[in-house]
Parts: C-alpha cells; sequence; structure tokens
C-alpha cells in the first residue's frame, strides 16, 4: 500500500510543478505588471479592496466591461501628464455650430509664431475648420472677455495673431475695443436651426451664447498608498461641463415630463427628478443631454428636439 502512493504522491508533486511553471510562464510573458494582483491583498488590505470591489459592482450596473478603462486612458484623453512640452494655453476651444467641435493647438493655427508679422485672417481660419455659412462668431478670452462680431462686420483685416501662449485678435476696420488678447474659446453661430427645443428653431451655438451652467460629472473616489510611509491616502475626481440648462431653455421650467428624440428617431421620456439639474452641451462633437446623477452611458446622444411637458 505505501509503494502503491508514492506514484500518486509523485503525481501530484509533477503537477504542482507543472502549474507554478505555467504561472511563471504566463507572469513572464506578461511581464512584472502580472504579479499586481496577487500584491494587492498584501499592500491594500482585503477591507479596502472590497469596498472598491463594491464600487466595481455598482458600475457594473450602466457600464460593460469593456468599457471600463485605466488612468492612462484619462490622461491621454485630457492630455494631461503625458502631454509634455504643451501648455494648458496652447489650445483653443472651437465650438458651437462648426463641423467638428473641439480643440485647436495654438501650432496649427499659427505655426510660425516667431516670426515678425505673423497672422492669419479669421475667415481663412475659420473657413479650414469647415465653417463657411454663419451669423457670427464669439471669441472669449482667459481674463473672461467676450466678443461677438456679426459675420457682415468681418472682412479680411479681422486677424488672428501669436500672444504669449496663445492668440490675440485685431482688426483694423473694428472698433479698437473688440480687439482681445489670451483667445480661449471660439463659438460660432451657424445659419442653420437643427434643434428643435418645444418647436423653436435653434442651434447649440446660440444656446451656449445664453444662460449656460456648469455641472460637476462623474465625480468619484481614488486613492493611492505612499511608499514612504505606508498611508493610503484618497482623493476625489471628477468633470466640469459647460452647457445650456434645460429648464431655462425649455418652455416650462417646471416641466413634469421631458421628452428628448435623437437623430435615430427614437424618443426618451425623463420624469423632472431624472432631468434635475440637466444640461444640453456639446461631447466628442455630438449635441448631448448630460444628466448629473447618471452615468455618461445615460446620457442622451445625438439630441434633435426636446419638448417639455406639464
Amino acid at each position: 500500500m505505501f509503494s502503491s502512493r508514492i506514484p500518486r504522491i509523485l503525481l501530484i508533486l509533477a503537477l504542482v510543478v507543472a502549474l507554478a511553471l505555467v504561472v511563471v510562464a504566463v507572469t513572464a510573458a506578461a511581464g512584472a505588471r502580472g504579479l499586481a494582483a496577487l500584491r494587492l491583498p498584501a499592500q491594500y488590505g482585503l477591507p479596502v479592496l472590497i469596498e472598491e470591489a463594491d464600487t466595481m459592482s455598482d458600475c457594473a450596473e450602466c457600464h460593460e466591461s469593456e468599457q471600463f478603462h485605466t488612468c492612462s486612458a484619462c490622461h491621454d484623453d485630457h492630455g494631461a501628464v503625458e502631454m509634455s512640452g504643451v501648455p494648458f494655453y496652447a489650445v483653443v476651444a472651437l465650438t458651437g455650430d462648426v463641423p467638428e467641435p473641439g480643440y485647436v493647438l495654438v501650432n496649427d493655427v499659427l505655426p510660425y509664431q516667431d516670426q515678425p508679422h505673423t497672422h492669419v485672417p479669421l475667415l481663412g481660419f475659420l473657413t479650414e475648420q469647415g465653417v463657411v455659412d454663419f451669423e457670427s462668431v464669439t471669441l472669449a478670452s482667459r481674463d473672461e472677455g467676450f466678443v461677438t462680431i456679426e459675420r457682415a462686420n468681418l472682412t479680411p483685416e479681422a486677424l488672428l495673431m501669436p500672444y504669449q501662449d496663445g492668440i490675440r485678435f485685431a482688426a483694423e476696420n473694428l472698433h479698437v475695443s473688440t480687439w482681445l488678447k489670451g483667445i480661449t474659446r471660439i463659438i460660432v453661430v451657424g445659419a442653420d436651426k437643427p434643434l428643435q427645443v418645444d418647436g423653436q428653431a435653434t442651434s447649440m451655438g446660440r444656446l451656449l451664447l445664453g444662460p449656460t451652467r456648469s455641472v460637476t460629472v462623474e465625480q468619484t473616489d481614488v486613492m493611492l498608498k505612499s511608499e514612504t510611509d505606508g498611508q493610503i491616502r484618497k482623493g476625489k475626481t471628477a468633470a466640469r461641463i459647460e452647457g445650456a440648462p434645460v429648464d431655462e431653455i425649455v418652455a416650462h421650467p417646471t416641466f413634469d415630463t421631458l421628452l428628448v428624440r435623437d437623430g435615430d428617431g427614437q424618443e426618451h421620456t425623463l420624469p423632472a427628478d431624472e432631468a434635475q439639474g440637466a444640461v444640453l452641451c456639446l461631447v466628442r462633437g455630438r449635441v448631448t443631454l448630460v444628466l448629473p446623477n447618471r452615468g455618461r452611458s445615460q446620457w442622451i446622444s445625438d439630441v434633435v428636439g426636446i419638448m417639455s411637458e406639464r
């Protein structure tokens, strides 16, 4: 009996060794990061990991697993630490009724800033961005300056020129009070009005020139264990989005129900409590109803119409 147990013990040992070799091979293929999951319990402790697992479980109720992302995704998306050498003021937001709303690099607008007399006509810049038929353009500066000029008052002498890390605007055919330094945002109002709000035709460019509101979205807790003292310290991270407040643009501010129609013809019905604090804005170039109390996956994109009902 004793001798018959030896091969079985050897077989078990062989299986354990083989399993260990497989783990080593997989870890080697994955690199040092492959051991990160094994270090977590010892580094953070089970109570903290259980709390984080509960948070992930709540997130999974609204988000598919393939939609989860890592810290680097946000850093790349927001141009944070991985965009070294590109200062914050080196971009200008182009928004409103434009084909591709977003940020334009100052170097793309004025590639030869160090050369004397460098400038580009504002109309030429807009044309390059696909903006041809428009009613007005508004320039906003970092010191809260705000200038709106109708298309008829813009001539080829209306110029964008270098200013420190950004751009300034000047036009010999316009009063000097319309000249602006440190431009951070350009809002275009187009000729078309593709958006319906309680039967009134409008556009995002027009709405962005009216009352706007900033809302906090996707606020979450983050933590990091210090390699110096071993303490776990927490903070909160979130995003701020500015848009037209729904309760100020609809016909019935104290609405009971909000009926939202998207570009695919689908209609979404929201009770007042779910639409509380909602703003209409541009998210990745698409007209979006942002619901601060909901996750991003539940926001309504490609909005073409809003109707308030009482």
